[in-house]
Parts: C-alpha cells; structure tokens; sequence
C-alpha cells in the first residue's frame, strides 16, 4: 500500500505541475509493488493461508486495473477528455486495494494471535515437563546417593573382612634355613577388597620345601575363600603326596568338587625344592611367570599342564630342574607379565625376564626392583594384582639355623594400608 500511495503521489503531483519530474517515484514504486504482492502470495501459501489467496489476487487485480485504465492513459494525455473520470475510477480501485489489504491483515492478526496462543501453551508444556525432569533427576540423584552410600559401606565391609582373610593366608610362611626369600604383593585397586593372587613356602622336612604360587579367577570373598582353599589344600595334600604331578593332579579333583562357581580356575605352580639334591622338581598348572636367574642368565621354566579346575581327568607332567647355590627363582602372578606400559604394550616374558636380569641379586630387592620398574612401566596405574615370591637357593656353609616358622614382618601394600598401627 506504500508502493500505491507513492504512485499516487507521485501521478497527483505531475497532473498539478505538469512537471514529468514528478513522475520519477512512480515508475519506481510499481516494479516494488509487483514484487511485494508476489512475496505476500509465497508467505500466505508457506502459512497455508489459502482461504487469502482471493483477497491477495484482488490486490493484484486492482492495481493492474488501476495502472492501466487511469495510470497510463493519463501520464500519456494528461489533458485529454475524461481525465476527471479516470481519477475518480482511480479512487475507486485505491479504495478496493485499502479494502483488500485491511482484510488481510486482520487475517493475518488472527493467525498470529493464534499462534502466540499455542507458543505460549507449548512454552507451559515445555516449563511443566522441565520442572517435573528436574524434580525426578533431583530424586533420581538422592536415589544415587543413598545406593552409593549403602554400596561404598558394604565395599568397606568386604574390604575388611577381605583384608582379614588376606592376613590369614599371607600373613607368614615356613621359614627354611637354605633359603632366602623375598616377597611382594601390591593390589590393582583398594576397593576391589582382596584378590585371588597367593605365594606360599611349607617345609616339608629338614632339607625339602613346597613353593606354591598361584592366581584363583575372580575377585572379593570368594576368590579370598578359594585362594585360602589353596594354600592349606596344598599344604595338607604334600604331606602325603610329595610329587607335584600327583599334587596337582589330586587338588585339581579336589578343586572342582568343592567349588561352588563352575567358572572358577586357578593357575598354579607347586615345586618341590630339594637343597640336599640341589633339584627343583615342578609342575605347572597354566602358570607361565616363574623363571631361574643363573648369574647373569635368565630363563623360563616351562607350563606343564592346563589350569586347575576345567576337568578332573587332567594330567600335570611334572620336570625336574637342577639347581646350583645362589640360583634364584623367580616365583610371579600374571600382574607382571601382562602390565601394560601407557602405550597399551605388555611387558610380556622377554620384558619380565630382561628386568629380572637387570635387578639386584638379593631376594627382597629383586622383587621391590620389579614392583618399582611394573609401577614405573604401567604409569603408576597397577592394571592386574601381583605377588611375587623370590628364593635364593644358599650354600651349606652360608646356612644359618632360624626359627621353622616366622609371621610375615611385612604385610601387602593394602592390607598394611588399613591394619592398626
């Protein structure tokens, strides 16, 4: 309506002066106003306002009416007869375009109304539903706590009683005279509670001991009952069988009666040590981290057999190693070979045997040297428990007399962490 009052203006303003000048902003105004229709007619279709499209077309016809039967004829012959006519019917059709567009937007009003309406009704959805979320996450995170809590204290009391049982099954060992022994036992995480991991040394008689190191599947209590379940299942069966294949071979039957989990399995190796005969006679139940460091040689001894616990039908071949003073075993979980340095790259048995080859000589530092190069390796993130027996085989005339039993002066890194003082 802009664009056809300006055309208006501008043809009142040529008639009264007779100056063509005035006509510039009509040949300007009326290629705007085409086009403005033509918008107006996408936007009520894009609207799906299709009941206007009659006043839009209305709109359109009048100023085409207008343009030819008073607009043109008269910027021609400005004083031709009936010019006085032709502005009135002029009048006439302005009049029916204001009409038209006051029509439309009363329409277009009503729409918009309509739609601020269903804005505001969506918006008061949206808050309601927005306030009922938020009242539910409030709960749902009160829910949380209350289930962490409970969880976290429950975890505690499992640490405990785990730590307790830990105390029970490592808190010491026979104490032989030809040997000396060091030892480890560093826990992936404090809140996992206990482990499955165990070492143990059991003097059999004044020159022969059992070496039992092992790793039970699992974690919690029941992998601390059956990791106990070892080490004085083992201990009772070598009083009577003193060949470690009928060792592992009769604790393999009873492992699988007993266990309440068919899933679980252990890997173990049991060596029988003889200073007098200077042999190590072994056999290995699946666990591959145990080496022999010679000088500066090191090297791996052999798996035997399968895990203990698949089926009671299994065999254990047992190999018998000959030892010479000062040779020293070895004895790991699966925690050293399998760490992972922080490019997700295992130390593996070539790395195990090259830090065991590298560390010093005496039993308790060689096992503090390889949790330190495990910890240093891993990033000081432990991914898997590790226990580690060390045993230095020592020479007749270096032997000591002690005592055949002694408690463990040094309890495992978690267990220590929350014993009393």
């Amino acid at each position: 309506m802009r664009d056809q009052i300006d055309q208006e203006s501008a043809l009142r303003g040529f008639l009264a002066s007779g100056q063509r000048l005035f006509l510039e902003p009509y040949y300007r105004a009326g290629p705007d106003l085409t086009r403005h229709v033509d918008e107006l007619q996408r936007t009520l279709e894009t609207a799906n306002l299709r009941d206007s499209d009659p006043l839009a077309l209305d709109l359109r016809r009048s100023h085409t009416d207008w343009e030819r039967v008073v607009a043109q004829p008269l910027v021609l012959r400005p004083n031709a007869p009936g010019a006085a006519q032709r502005i009135k019917n002029g009048k006439l059709l302005s009049d029916q375009m204001r009409r038209d567009a006051d029509r439309l937007t009363l329409i277009l009003d009503d729409q918009a109304a309509a739609a601020r309406d269903a804005v505001g009704t969506l918006l008061l959805r949206a808050a309601t539903l927005t306030a009922a979320l938020m009242l539910l996450f409030g709960m749902s995170a009160i829910i949380a706590d209350v289930v962490r809590t409970r969880t976290q204290a429950a975890l505690e009391r499992e640490r405990i009683v785990g730590d307790t049982l830990q105390r029970a099954f490592l808190s010491g060992w026979d104490v032989c005279s030809y040997l000396r022994v060091g030892t480890a036992y560093v826990s992936a995480a404090r809140h996992v509670a206990v482990g499955g991991d165990l070492f143990d040394v059991h003097r059999i008689d004044d020159h022969r001991c059992l070496l039992v190191v092992a790793d039970v599947s699992g974690k919690g209590l029941e992998a601390a009952v059956d990791t106990a379940f070892v080490k004085f299942s083992m201990r009772a069966l070598v009083e009577e069988f003193h060949d470690p294949s009928t060792l592992l071979r009769k604790f393999n039957t009873s492992f699988i009666k007993s266990t309440r989990d068919e899933t679980s399995f252990v890997s173990l190796f049991a060596g029988v040590l003889d200073s007098e005969g200077l042999t190590l006679r072994y056999a290995s139940a699946g666990h591959s981290p145990v080496y022999v460091r010679r000088g500066d040689a090191v090297y791996q001894l052999p798996v035997t057999g399968p895990l203990i616990g698949l089926r009671t039908e299994d065999d254990f071949d047992a190999i018998e190693e000959k030892l010479s003073p000062h040779d020293i075993l070895v004895l790991a979980t699966d925690g050293f070979t399998e760490a992972r340095d922080t490019a997700g790259i295992m130390i593996d048995d070539a790395g195990a045997m090259r830090i065991i080859r590298e560390a010093p000589s005496q039993p308790q530092r060689l096992a503090d040297y390889i949790v330190a190069a495990v910890t240093r390796a891993s990033g000081g993130r432990i991914a898997d428990d590790l226990a580690l027996l060390v045993i230095e085989l020592v020479p007749p005339e270096e032997i000591v007399v002690t005592p055949a039993y002694v408690g463990q002066t040094t309890l495992p890194q978690e267990v220590a962490a929350a014993s009393p003082a």
